[in-house]
């Protein structure tokens, strides 16, 4: 980087720049570089750019339409030399970017870095939140398959009990009411070009923030370690290539769920981990009371972060952040427990459960082929697949 700083200002200029951004520094300024190589937000930074090249490669071999998106990545796994660790490189790479964020944006509120000046940043992780949430519920979508029709399934019957706004809402998120390939495409063009472009435009805005005004604080203890450390760059790459060992061996450990019929016993998809966290809400909150926790306890916390950089910064006020970071603590410890103990016991049992007999093999082309049960079914699913099997099916 220092080359290519150095080649391109004896071109163009740019130590005056560079000399203007620097200034307003606070005094005690500690720069992003001192931060542990093990922290969230570097290995949210890594799990990015995994997922840019990653993606960039997927593109040249997914065919997006509805006919040939699950062969498509069944070619991909079976056919071609690394397709599956180019495929699942990708999807562990989004589950675990999920994680990270999360854990980084705990750090934030442990360490205050949510307060002036550092609020511009701390809203800017919020959107950087949401963000990486909808890119997974798009490239989920992608899929085109059981997965993904009962992804859309939920998202009908949450954002529909919306007073006022639910079909609007039901129409920007997958298109129309009358859903067949239109998610498809939707979906396609967002997680392509809208989303990443604007993913980039964040995360260096977000970086560049952080370079302007330093980290909050770094623990002694870490200035000690760095201080003795003996090669400092082998230690920087050290993460790097530890996250990219773990994702090869999930990867190569990670079977691949191919396209199964409504009565083809052999695949048992589930849920993939972490994204256990949207069926959550469905064991709590059961019939109208449903919107409440899908979409106004989420609306709430999301304001009340939003919210966070214009209190708490009086003492009194400060016993209040610390018992609200315990809370928050115990609550994502409990939640990623939740969810892994989920992901592994819950396993739906083929296809025929929600969808006609009548319709064998291949991937669907339109959602109205499908007769998809709803939600309050397939929580009584998640909790015992071997009895909702016997319940009689009613479309209504």
């Amino acid at each position: 980087m220092k080359h290519l700083f150095r080649h391109l200002d004896q071109r163009l200029g740019l130590t005056p720049l560079l000399v203007a951004l620097r200034q307003g520094r606070p005094a005690e300024y500690i720069s992003p570089l001192d931060a542990p190589p093990i922290s969230p937000g570097r290995i949210a930074l890594m799990l990015v750019a995994l997922l840019v090249l990653s993606g960039l490669g997927l593109t040249l071999y997914y065919n997006p339409t509805a006919e040939r998106a699950a062969s498509s990545l069944a070619h991909l796994h079976q056919n071609q030399p690394l397709g599956w660790l180019l495929h699942n490189l990708h999807r562990w790479s989004a589950l675990l970017l999920l994680a990270f964020v999360i854990l980084h944006a705990l750090r934030a509120w442990l360490t205050r870095a949510y307060r002036y000046p550092r609020d511009l940043n701390w809203w800017l992780g919020l959107a950087l939140l949401l963000l990486v949430i909808f890119l997974g519920g798009t490239g989920y979508l992608l899929r085109w398959d059981i997965k993904a029709f009962t992804l859309m399934d939920l998202v009908i019957s949450n954002l529909s009990g919306v007073p006022l706004f639910g079909r609007l809402l039901v129409a920007a998120v997958l298109g129309g009411s009358e859903l067949d390939v239109v998610p498809l495409y939707r979906g396609y063009a967002l997680h392509i070009w809208f989303l990443p472009l604007t993913l980039v435009s964040l995360v260096s805005l977000h970086l560049f923030t952080a370079w302007k005004q330093g980290l909050s604080e770094v623990t002694p203890a870490w200035q000690r370690l760095r201080a003795r450390l003996p090669h400092k760059r082998w230690w920087d790459w050290l993460p790097a290539v530890a996250l990219l060992g773990l994702l090869v061996i999930l990867s190569a450990i990670t079977p691949y769920e191919g396209q199964a019929g409504p009565g083809d016993r052999s695949a048992w998809p589930h849920p993939d981990w972490l994204l256990m966290v949207y069926f959550l809400p469905f064991w709590f909150f059961q019939g109208n009371s449903r919107v409440v926790g899908t979409l106004v306890i989420p609306l709430g916390l999301l304001i009340f972060a939003a919210l966070a950089p214009r209190w708490g910064q009086t003492g009194a006020r400060r016993t209040l952040v610390v018992a609200l970071a315990v809370v928050g603590v115990v609550g994502v410890v409990w939640l990623f427990a939740q969810v892994s103990v989920m992901g592994y016991r819950v396993p739906m049992q083929g296809c025929t459960a929600c969808h006609r007999a009548t319709i064998v093999g291949g991937a669907p082309t339109r959602l109205s082929e499908f007769e998809i049960r709803d939600p309050d079914w397939l929580v009584l699913h998640l909790r015992d697949p071997q009895g909702s099997l016997l319940l009689p099916f009613s479309p209504e």
